[in-house]
């Protein structure tokens, strides 16, 4: 999908887009021979951007080249800041859904920003794994950048989930579960992914070319 295949509410008005690095910094990208933040404000055509109704880099405030073209890859995340001044903006998925389940592979160890891609509400369950995944993991952050947190036997735990086959035995079926949960006594493939919704997944350096596998949407 292209940043052009996402369009907004009326209520987006101050409120971003805003790509990371993969470790958690403000990405950079080229605009008029420096770097600037990877970071997208709207221009609708009554505001009269220069290059026309779209994204623009936030720090081109000239609107001299509009960003609609901008390749967001497959299952990839972005943050969205959500202005205080804005009153309920609103994205507004726009592209081609994909008739056929897609795969994504991970080249960097460690935390990938990912994300549920699809413009309808997923389960755990329904991502699959290659044999390549056996110590990575799916893992959960709060609003404010922590790791989230959820009940498990009484306490709080990482909402970090592993994969656990068939051949492996799990004790509640295979699929996905707490990675406190190492008797894999609760499987956790209900747990729903909301269109749009964002997670990391974290490349275990032993694991070999691990990828998840998300379905279509239709």
């Amino acid at each position: 999908m292209t940043l052009g295949d996402i369009k907004v509410s009326e209520g987006f008005v101050s409120s971003k887009i805003t790509f990371l690095t993969r470790t958690g910094a403000s990405a950079r990208t080229d605009f008029k021979g420096g770097k600037v933040a990877a970071s997208y404000v709207y221009w609708f055509s009554a505001d009269e951007p220069n290059d026309g109704e779209g994204w623009y880099l936030e720090a081109d405030d000239e609107t001299t080249v509009n960003q609609n073209g901008v390749v967001i890859p497959f299952g990839s995340g972005f943050m969205v800041f959500k202005d205080a001044g804005d009153e309920d903006p609103e994205l507004i998925y726009a592209g081609q859904v994909s008739t056929t389940p897609t795969t994504k592979g991970f080249e960097s160890t460690g935390y990938n920003i990912c994300g549920n891609c699809s413009p309808v509400d997923i389960t755990l369950g329904d991502i699959t794994v290659n044999s390549g995944f056996v110590s990575s993991k799916i893992c959960f952050l709060t609003r404010t950048g922590a790791s989230a947190r959820v009940d498990f036997k009484g306490s709080k735990v990482a909402a970090a989930y592993t994969y656990w086959t068939e051949e492996d035995e799990p004790n509640d079926g295979p699929g996905w579960y707490l990675e406190a949960d190492d008797e894999t006594t609760e499987n956790q493939n209900d747990l729903v992914i909301a269109a749009g919704q964002g997670f990391l997944v974290f490349n275990d350096a032993g694991d070999e070319n691990p990828t998840i596998t998300i379905p279509s949407a239709l």
